[in-house]
């Protein structure tokens, strides 16, 4: 089982834009700062579709916190 990552392992900076993400449901790659949308990418938060990122399950638990 993989484990959901903490709001604790984001900067302010990250978990802004991860509660963006998730309150748009679908974000534009080009209104996101590459570097949050790799991080983001890389905890399973947020996944690629068609041009933009969409939340994760995970993403929406942890943008609550």
């Amino acid at each position: 089982m993989m484990r959901i990552p903490s709001a604790l392992e984001l900067t302010l900076p990250q978990w802004t834009t991860l509660r963006v993400v998730v309150a748009q449901n679908f974000t534009p790659v080009r209104q996101i700062d590459p570097g949050h949308r790799v991080r983001l990418l890389e905890l399973g938060l947020v996944q690629s579709a068609m041009g933009g990122v969409m939340p994760t399950s995970a993403g929406r638990i942890v943008a609550r916190r």
